[in-house]
């Protein structure tokens, strides 16, 4: 056993529990696709980077808009494995039946890649987020814990095999309607396509898995995001 051992049991059962949140009776099922424009480069300071994310995501089979999300951030790469984020999002939410909002959100990243395993990458990113709606007064403080694996096909070397598992739990309670607790959890599986040094595409089936107040809801995505790094 390594000093890292016990991380890596901490996001096997991250990962474990995020599937078997999944399994909670009677959801609700929609479908939907969800697309991300990634853009970075490199700042004027060693080892210090930016990045922007521009992410509609579409609800209703797809029929209409969902989410508008605008994501800048910067992070700071100590070495090649390790990363420290420090973002914010732009949300503008169309709810079904009701008037859009906005959120506004900062968040902190921790982000670390292990040795590969044969030919398989395992990573992790840990977000902590402080949440503000639009017209209301509370602060809504969020975990994420993602795992994600990566494995190159053998006779493909520019295609990889990805899964990941990103579990989600609210802190407290607000009065626009976060529970503390379980909130939600999304499964992905899917390809990631190298195209060139600075280019890549990655998309896949996503399962995001969300509890609710009144029920739970059950989303089935065509997930893609594009990158392209400066």
């Amino acid at each position: 056993m390594t000093n890292r051992d016990p991380y890596w049991y901490f996001c096997l059962c991250i990962l474990l529990l995020g599937i078997s949140a999944q399994g909670w009776a009677g959801p609700q099922e929609d479908g939907g696709y969800w697309y991300t424009l990634r853009l970075q480069g490199k700042l004027p300071v060693q080892n210090l980077y930016w990045n922007m994310d521009i992410n509609p995501r579409y609800r209703n089979e797809g029929a209409h808009i969902d989410y508008l999300y605008y994501r800048p951030a910067i992070f700071y790469k100590p070495d090649r494995k390790t990363s420290l984020w420090l973002g914010h999002d732009t949300i503008i939410g169309h709810p079904a039946g009701r008037s859009a909002y906005h959120e506004n959100r900062w968040w902190e990243q921790f982000q670390y890649q292990f040795d590969a395993i044969a030919s398989t990458t395992l990573s992790n990113r840990t977000r902590f987020e402080e949440r503000e709606r639009a017209g209301f007064h509370d602060v809504g403080y969020r975990l994420r814990e993602m795992i994600k694996s990566s494995t190159p096909f053998k006779n493909h070397p520019t295609l990889f095999f990805i899964v990941s598992d990103e579990l989600f739990i609210n802190l407290g309670t607000t009065d626009w309607g976060a529970t503390r607790g379980f909130d939600q959890n999304r499964f992905f599986v899917g390809i990631d396509w190298k195209i060139t040094e600075r280019c890549s595409m990655e998309t896949g089936y996503l399962n995001q898995f969300v509890h609710k107040t009144t029920y739970n809801q059950e989303n089935h995505i065509i997930n893609t995001a594009l990158s392209f790094k400066f």
